[in-house]
């Protein structure tokens, strides 16, 4: 809720931090400066779940916005959408320790994915991608659980059906159900159970 798109950020430079990590500086518009301020955290520099930090319940559970229905999904692309997953862990195929999260095209193809040790950072690393490529039409796939803090995120940029693949929270399914969106959870090979909004999901019917 700080930028509302990429023209409002005008310029991102990435410098060397300390103990491998990196610094990341944006330059952004003296309007969406104001709202930072507005959303202070009491810790500095720590990416996260988005609770991290916030003063106040209030802080955290904010309102969120009701996405359009313009998405559907063929369920014949489900499984082959889950595969991508294994695909983009590269660090995870080695380590076993990282998350990861996939943009699939309407037709079941790959438009991109990203990885990180945290599944918010994962997320993140995602819609950025996806809002720097343009994408719009197709379905989120996440390695993790679905909490509510990353539905809320999907939410804030437009994203319509989610598919996790481990358990969603209750707050989660309630932020899903309000903003409109289809959350699908437990997502293995021939199976999920969809908590929200199941019309968007095609061929539903003949596999429930």
């Amino acid at each position: 809720g700080i930028v509302a798109d990429l023209s409002e950020i005008y310029g991102i430079e990435v410098t060397e931090g300390c103990r491998g990590g990196k610094n990341i500086e944006l330059t952004i518009a003296s309007e969406n400066f104001w709202k930072l301020k507005e959303f202070r955290r009491s810790m500095t520099g720590r990416t996260g779940c988005g609770i991290c930090g916030v003063e106040s319940l209030e802080g955290a559970v904010r309102p969120t916005p009701r996405v359009p229905f313009t998405q559907t999904f063929d369920l014949q692309h489900y499984e082959r959408a889950l595969n991508y997953l294994h695909d983009i862990e590269e660090l995870g195929r080695l380590t076993g320790a990282t998350h990861a999260a996939a943009w699939v095209n309407v037709d079941g193809s790959l438009a991109g994915g990203a990885e990180d040790v945290g599944r918010h950072v994962a997320l993140d690393k995602l819609l950025g991608l996806r809002a720097k490529q343009g994408w719009t039409e197709g379905a989120l796939v996440i390695s993790s659980r679905a909490s509510y803090e990353m539905v809320q995120k999907a939410a804030m940029t437009g994203v319509e059906i989610i598919f996790a693949v481990s358990a969603p929270t209750a707050l989660a399914i309630e932020v899903a159900q309000k903003a409109g969106i289809t959350l699908a959870a437990f997502c293995r090979r021939g199976r999920a159970n969809v908590y929200t909004h199941p019309e968007r999901l095609i061929g539903l019917g003949e596999q429930a």
